[in-house]
């Protein structure tokens, strides 16, 4: 599954479960990402291989994505890492709990939606079993695109109607601007409301391309 509807859902799931402080959902979402954080090694790959993105995925990222990151072991270290960063002692253990499961939910959502050919390791360093699922889609298919999109969609409703989005992942200032400019009411003597938000949703939509295009919109790909 793409990183931007993990690190949404793991917001949302952080909203569901009654977190109330920003800076807890926060920690809470970026531990729903975390796992991919391993994409610095294709990074660096790719700048090894002189951009070559087949070798650098040959090499590295096919090897390297799935196995260090998506196990029981950097759950573990999410939760101690949320734990040390939650916004005060009382809300810790629920904190790190929570990022745990998110961190967990991630796991589980590329054992769904990475393909039946890129496996996830869940008991790394301790053993190399492998899991996968043959049903499971690939990154490329729609249903990952479906759920990207709808992850979008759901940014733009939190904000209208929540007065919050996942956008505080990047800041109170970040998520304040998107509210004001999502819940603005179209003024009859201008059309500056309405300008900036189609300015967001061609943001969105750019952002949507910008994934979607290296997997080249092929189902299977």
């Amino acid at each position: 599954m793409q990183g931007p509807s993990h690190l949404l859902l793991s917001w949302y799931f952080a909203d569901a479960a009654g977190v109330p402080k920003p800076r807890d959902r926060r920690i809470i979402a970026w531990a729903g990402l975390a796992p991919d954080i391993d994409v610095l090694a294709y990074a660096g790959a790719l700048i090894y291989y002189g951009l070559d993105k087949d070798l650098a995925f040959e090499n590295v990222w096919r090897v390297v994505h799935h196995r260090y990151t998506h196990g029981l072991a950097f759950v573990a270290l999410t939760g101690i890492l949320a734990w040390i960063l939650a916004s005060d002692r009382e809300a810790r253990l629920r904190v790190a709990l929570l990022a745990m499961a998110a961190s967990a939910l991630h796991i589980f959502c590329d054992l769904v939606a990475g393909g039946p050919t890129w496996p996830v390791y869940p008991l790394w360093p301790a053993s190399s079993l492998e899991w996968s699922a043959s049903w499971s889609w690939t990154i490329g298919e729609w249903p990952n695109i479906a759920i990207l999109f709808a992850c979008l969609a759901g940014m733009f409703a939190y904000a209208k109607f929540g007065a919050r989005s996942p956008l505080e992942c990047f800041g109170d200032r970040a998520d304040a601007g998107f509210v004001r400019i999502a819940t603005q009411a179209p003024k009859p003597a201008g059309q500056q409301g309405k300008s900036l938000r189609w300015i967001i949703w061609a943001g969105v939509l750019l952002g949507a391309i910008a994934i979607l295009a290296p997997l080249g919109f092929k189902p299977g790909g």
